[in-house]
């Protein structure tokens, strides 16, 4: 019954360490299929289907104001923020592809990132993907635009922007929209207060897209801007498909192994010692 009861105890507490890479890499497994989903709802679209929301999409830009934006974890999540451009309605409208209204893919090749877009930064949309702060552009490129896109970090069940951070001036990521890939490289990092908005103006001539995350992680004192500019994109045979990385498949996780060894210690320590002793050989179990 000891033994029984120590092995309960080990089990539990290797339950609790590997818990948050679980719980990440079941996260991971969910954002995979909704971003394989998206592909498949768009792969299936005619030319002049993904033509339509993007051309809505950018008329829709048109209609923005000029000004700076707030801090998009400030916005109230029950839907009544200020009325921008055409309004709320035409904002959750435009871009809004299959069941689960995705509004395109985040891929950051260098943190291992392939996230969903959605519309919005309330707590639901925030716990599930990356959020589009309601107010800044679209994310369909065009000169005079600026996206932006917030996501968390530090929790313990997704990993979402968690390394943000990590990323330096130079380095590239995409958002695929409608069919249609655009890459950006990151040429600005910044750290600022909460109400500090001046980073994510719409600057003429510029086509900018702005990372955000709070920090420090558990303090969320500031946030973290990071901002790419728009370059080319490098097509390959087989279209936007074939210039994703293979970040989209979570793989083997490390710790299912260390699940599967303790599971099997344990069993071997929980069998009766007589049991066990039973398979030696006869010289060996009984006394010379």
């Amino acid at each position: 019954m000891r033994r029984l009861l120590i092995v309960l105890l080990a089990l539990a507490g290797v339950g609790v360490m590997l818990y948050p890479a679980a719980a990440a890499w079941f996260s991971d497994r969910v954002h995979a299929g909704e971003v394989t989903a998206y592909v498949d709802s768009t792969g299936a679209m005619t030319p002049q289907q993904r033509l339509a929301l993007l051309s809505e999409a950018r008329a829709y830009n048109a209609t923005l104001p000029d000004g700076p934006l707030r801090d998009p974890y400030t916005f109230n999540a029950s839907g009544t923020a200020t009325e921008v451009g055409d309004g709320v309605a035409a904002y959750r409208g435009a871009l809004a592809i299959g069941t689960g209204g995705m509004m395109g893919v985040l891929e950051i090749p260098e943190i291992g990132v392939d996230l969903p877009i959605y519309h919005g930064t309330s707590d639901a949309t925030l716990a599930k993907g990356i959020g589009h702060v309601y107010g800044s552009s679209l994310p369909v490129g065009g000169e005079g635009t600026h996206t932006v896109l917030t996501g968390h970090s530090g929790f313990v069940t997704a990993t979402l922007f968690n390394d943000l951070q990590q990323l330096r001036k130079g380095d590239l990521f995409t958002i695929t929209v409608a069919g249609e890939v655009l890459t950006y490289r990151v040429d600005q990092i910044l750290t600022v207060l909460p109400n500090d908005s001046d980073a994510l103006r719409r600057v003429p001539g510029k086509d900018y897209v702005t990372l955000i995350t709070c920090t420090p992680t558990g303090v969320n004192s500031h946030r973290l801007l990071v901002r790419g500019e728009r370059v080319p994109t490098l097509q390959a045979p087989g279209g936007a498909e074939a210039v994703r990385s293979d970040v989209l498949d979570p793989g083997l996780p490390w710790w299912a192994v260390g699940m599967v060894g303790t599971l099997v210690g344990a069993v071997v320590l929980t069998l009766p010692l007589r049991r066990r002793r039973s398979g030696l050989p006869r010289h060996a179990r009984e006394p010379a």
